[in-house]
């Protein structure tokens, strides 16, 4: 069997001479068309004489050349270079005989040394012939191991890259790179259909010598692609059957076109789209078979680019959620909770109940102390009274200062935030005493808590630049005044609506009526002596 090889952009191609009578020349009807200037619309003709291949100059604009000799008609040998204007390629013959299939201890087939694929996806790609062991290639087998061989390669680059992409962007940028360099598209787009309502949206745009126009591409071509998940190889996009209806097409101008789905468990997510206004059959069945084998990297890719920002932008937030949640809320934040609706953190009005917890005498306290002490010191008092609000899940809004305000209800929703948060108040002073008791040569610290429970206007609020969770509203200054204004040293005091929730749960002392500053009706106030158990709760 006979063949012409020749270089197209830098890519080795070959032409099997299946025929005996081959024109070659510039325009798409030929059997063999040459994209270049020099050559003639119909340049020169390979015919099979019963002396041997002979090749003929058709009235070339630029002439025929063998061996850099001119002619106008001449025998062609094994190995003879052929140049058409300034186009050069080569008359081979290939030896049947000499390349057979081999399988390996590791089962994969090598033709000329080259490992080329497994003997399962060969086999597959010969249907419906079959291979038996030792049958020696046929022409026809050579040409598409040829065409498995290239892709392969091409394929074993893009994994390279996509390996390299650290976004998705990136991705997308790699491949039209991969695909601009071993198709010849003049317009190459990237779409992929968007979460909400499945519509496509161009995320990757490529025009030939970096062109900035404006891309359209053939919606009714795109469309097909998506909806039944088909490759489409469009040789002339002007006279196709199956686009005569799509307008976009005459009106663009489309000549020849490829478009691929990219698909991921069997849904479409996107598509590959490149075509040229100025060619017909631009492309064949190793372009089509390429970008098919390309997409189907590219989709894996895109998803595990998604799945990285996706990552990503859950470690920046969990970074900024565990500052003040446990991490049982902030799996509950982020959707991982394992019944019911994720706690949001936009801004609404809930019921909920604020705790203000205040080192008394902190100032007179340290005032001798070196800073990085005075640092220490408050370090360890906060991290254990953050485990404690944590425990009882709550969520710690700030510190102030020597001052710690947490919220019990917010923003997940809980019924009994009052209790939990009168339950912390208790465990607080406990892990205080705990920590004066590891520290006794040092500063004896004392706390005064109040304790507060009603409507409140809970989310993310703050500045452009920074957002963090917080509570507003009445029943936070009250806690705020209660702490401040009324608790004595060493004293948890609660408003009234936190008492109506819990005078059978925990022992109260009333307090009275207190006026505090900022309140235009004094607060009725309770001091928590601490938790009942059930046979107290029975005598009452």
């Amino acid at each position: 069997m006979h063949r012409l090889t020749y270089a197209l952009n830098g890519e080795p191609r070959t032409f099997i001479l299946e025929r005996e009578r081959v024109c070659l020349g510039r325009q798409a009807e030929n059997d063999l068309a040459i994209p270049d200037h020099t050559v003639s619309r119909r340049h020169a003709e390979i015919a099979k004489t019963p002396e041997g291949w002979r090749i003929t100059d058709l009235g070339s604009r630029n002439g025929t050349a063998v061996n850099g000799e001119p002619v106008q008609e001449s025998p062609l040998n094994p190995g003879d270079e052929i140049t058409l204007g300034t186009f050069a390629l080569r008359f081979e013959e290939e030896a049947e005989e000499s390349v057979r299939l081999e399988a390996t201890d590791e089962s994969v087939l090598v033709a000329k040394g080259t490992i080329v694929r497994s003997v399962e996806e060969i086999q597959r790609e010969l249907e419906p012939e079959s291979l038996g062991p030792g049958r020696p290639l046929r022409s026809e087998d050579l040409g598409r191991l040829a065409r498995v061989s290239r892709i392969l390669a091409v394929l074993s680059e893009v994994a390279r890259t996509l390996l390299e992409a650290d976004s998705l962007e990136g991705v997308l940028e790699k491949v039209m790179d991969v695909i601009f360099q071993h198709v010849q598209a003049q317009r190459g787009v990237i779409l992929l259909a968007e979460a909400a309502g499945g519509e496509l949206a161009p995320r990757m745009v490529r025009q030939a010598g970096g062109g900035t126009d404006t891309i359209q591409i053939s919606r009714s071509i795109a469309r097909k692609a998506f909806e039944e998940g088909v490759a489409i190889l469009c040789q002339d996009a002007q006279v196709d059957p199956r686009f005569q209806g799509g307008e976009s097409i005459r009106f663009l101008g489309i000549r020849s076109a490829l478009c691929v789905p990219l698909m991921v468990e069997g849904k479409v997510i996107g598509l590959i789209y490149v075509d040229t206004p100025v060619r017909v059959k631009a492309y064949d069945e190793f372009d089509l078979d390429l970008l098919s084998a390309l997409s189907g990297y590219l989709a894996v890719g895109i998803e595990q680019a998604r799945l990285r920002e996706a990552l990503e932008s859950e470690r920046r937030v969990r970074s900024r959620l565990e500052r003040y949640h446990s991490p049982a809320v902030v799996d509950q934040i982020l959707g991982k909770g394992k019944r019911g609706e994720a706690p949001s953190l936009e801004v609404r009005e809930v019921e909920a109940t604020v705790l203000f917890a205040d080192l008394v005498g902190f100032t007179s306290l340290t005032e001798h102390m070196p800073p990085p002490q005075v640092a220490n010191m408050l370090n360890d008092y906060f991290s254990v009274m953050t485990d404690v609000i944590f425990a009882n899940g709550g969520t710690l809004d700030k510190f102030i200062g020597d001052a710690i305000m947490a919220i019990f209800g917010a923003p997940v929703l809980t019924t009994d935030h009052a209790h939990r948060a009168v339950r912390c108040a208790l465990g607080m002073r406990e892990a205080l005493g705990r920590l004066n008791a590891e520290n006794p040569d040092g500063p004896q610290l004392l706390f005064r808590i109040g304790i507060n429970t009603g409507p409140v206007v809970a989310g993310d609020i703050g500045s452009v630049r920074r957002m963090d969770y917080t509570v507003l509203g009445a029943a936070v200054n009250a806690a705020s005044r209660l702490e401040s204004e009324v608790a004595k040293p060493g004293q948890i005091v609660v408003g009234e609506a936190t008492y109506r929730q819990l005078k059978y749960a925990f022992a109260f002392h009333k307090a009275g009526k207190v006026p505090v500053k900022g309140l235009s009706q004094p607060l009725a106030v309770y001091e928590v002596k601490g938790e009942l158990g059930v046979d107290d709760v029975l005598k009452l």
